[in-house]
């Protein structure tokens, strides 16, 4: 009786401590992610595929810069996959579905 409360009790520990580990996890990768406007350089309310490389460059340079742990350089063809009607540039509605999706996956 003793031994299953105290393994309840750690089961439930365990879970709250998991909880708050993912939770803080999630939101330093949302505050990581980048804002419409950040990218949008000439705020015409579309990204071009050039302002796009030119922040994506950027943000490199600067991690690189903080040491940070590189990830996903890989993926040159991101612009293709946010532009969702594949028309040459990223609109808000494409952009906030795009990081709505990757908030979803996290």
């Amino acid at each position: 009786m003793i031994n299953t409360k105290l393994a309840i009790i750690a089961v439930i520990g365990i879970s709250l401590i998991s909880g708050a580990s993912m939770a803080g996890m999630n939101e330093r990768m949302q505050w990581n992610m980048p804002e419409f406007n950040q990218i949008d350089l000439n705020h015409d309310e579309t990204i071009s595929p050039v302002e796009f490389e030119q922040f994506r460059q950027k943000r490199i340079s600067e991690r690189k810069a903080e040491g940070r742990q590189m990830k996903n350089m890989n993926q040159t063809n991101m612009f293709d996959v946010i532009d969702l009607n594949q028309d040459g540039l990223v609109d808000a509605e494409e952009f906030s579905l795009h990081q709505a999706n990757k908030r979803m996956t996290w």
